[in-house]
């Protein structure tokens, strides 16, 4: 449903931060982090980042968990997608549901027999929004049953705009529903028909009043930059009708061309021109003002919101906390190890069928990982990384030890210093994977 891969690009940063430079990180750790205290050989390891097995499970069952659930179902396939997702015939959509609630319902706890403590649910995909509300109610009552579901819980779906009925709208709501992800992409009904989309413009303000009414006020938009042909003009229509609906967060992602797709066979042709890199920036750093004098607040580097309107669910990836994945492709994370299934619907079925699990791959989490993925993750976050507190949950001071890494990162003025957190500065949001580099 989604553009692939996100992008990292310029913001403005308000002044008055205060920011320390960095360009000799590494020799001036101690007068930088001059509030933090050092680690010395010896001490105690600190709970939050636990290297034992049976600490990572006490730290597993006291924590909140997230649960992502895989539809890779579509009425049709967009030009720029190179998912696993399409249509399918109705028995393979039962068997994938079947499959589904088989995974769902052989999920054990790290440690005990007792259930999760579970804050968010997010259907994905795909295209969540074409399940019958049956089938929705039936997958999210296995999840009830199987986890312990936060009454307040945070539970999305995606959908495409031209796919939500009132009925379907009001079914949603009566089973729990309270955020709704539409995947509008742009409001030129030009890029629209180059993307591959069935919808209109007309749609999206449409589905986004319809949920109003049915009293889901939680509304994501997904957009894309970089859409061949794209020009200020466009991208100018676009926000002016966005920011019209008034949405509670918005989401903007860089179009990635995979081969194999259409859209890269046409530009292979030279049917379609590349976007310009320039202008594509530029266009970024005008949603970022606009979006800012609109009232929302950037929290990701791709993610903004009204007050209170964060994704709960996508701050668990960038804040080191676990969550289980069912379905296809579907990636779990519980401190001891990352682990992802198999990436076809088909072969999702036949694996639960023949082994009763669909895992495909399984990376460790040593501590060392486990660390800079966090540093990592955090950095992508508008706030940073809080060193203080990153110092009490996993023991470490990443000022004295990753102080050689960072420092020409700070001399390239990527990153900076600002009130005791470590982020990226507004150059570094621009080239964000450059300094992720240094962590992978």
């Amino acid at each position: 449903m989604r553009a692939n891969g996100v992008t990292a690009h310029a913001i403005p940063r308000e002044p008055g931060y205060g920011c320390v430079s960095l360009t000799s990180l590494h020799n001036q750790a101690t007068m930088i982090g001059a509030a933090l205290p050092t680690v010395k050989p010896g001490m105690p390891e600190i709970p939050g980042c636990p290297a034992r097995g049976r600490d990572r499970d006490i730290l597993a069952r006291m924590a909140s968990w997230g649960i992502y659930v895989h539809i890779p179902f579509c009425p049709y396939k967009c030009s720029y997608c190179d998912f696993d997702s399409g249509v399918y015939p109705k028995p393979m959509v039962v068997a994938y549901l079947d499959a589904l609630k088989q995974e769902i319902a052989r999920a054990s706890a790290p440690c005990e027999a007792e259930a999760l403590v579970v804050d968010t649910v997010y259907f994905g995909g795909g295209t969540p929004s074409l399940l019958d509300p049956e089938h929705l109610d039936d997958l999210l009552r296995t999840i009830r049953r199987r986890f312990a579901v936060c009454t307040e819980a945070e539970i999305t779906i995606e959908a495409n705009p031209g796919t939500i009925t009132a009925e379907k709208a009001r079914a949603w709501r009566q089973l729990g529903v309270n955020r709704v992800s539409l995947g509008a992409q742009t409001f030129s009904a030009r890029e629209l028909e180059m993307l591959g989309r069935q919808h209109t413009v007309e749609q999206v303000g449409e589905s986004v009043a319809l949920l109003r009414e049915v009293g889901v006020e939680n509304v994501n938009l997904d957009l894309i930059l970089g859409i061949p042909g794209q020009d200020l003009a466009s991208w100018e229509q676009t926000m002016d009708r966005l920011f019209a609906l008034r949405p509670t967060h918005v989401s903007v992602y860089m179009l990635e061309v995979h081969e194999g797709t259409p859209l890269a066979a046409q530009l292979a042709r030279g049917l379609l021109v590349e976007p310009d890199e320039v202008l594509t920036v530029r266009m970024y750093e005008q949603f970022l003002e606009r979006a800012v004098a609109e009232g929302y607040e950037h929290y990701e580097i791709s993610n903004f919101c009204c007050p209170g309107f964060a994704s709960r669910h996508n701050l668990k990836y960038w804040s080191d906390e676990p969550y289980l994945g069912f379905g296809c492709s579907a990636h779990s994370y519980d401190f001891r190890e990352r682990r992802w299934n198999v990436a076809t619907p088909r072969a999702y079925v036949q694996a639960m069928r023949e082994r009763g699990e669909a895992v495909a791959g399984r990376i460790p989490m040593t501590e060392q990982r486990r660390i800079e993925e966090a540093l990592m993750l955090g950095l992508r976050r508008c706030a940073g990384v809080d060193l203080v507190a990153f110092r009490e949950r996993y023991g470490v001071d990443v000022l004295q030890r990753y102080g050689a890494q960072l420092a020409p990162l700070g001399e390239a003025g990527l990153i900076e210093i600002g009130g005791g957190f470590l982020r990226l500065t507004r150059k570094g949001l621009v080239l964000a994977n450059e300094v992720f580099a240094v962590f992978v």
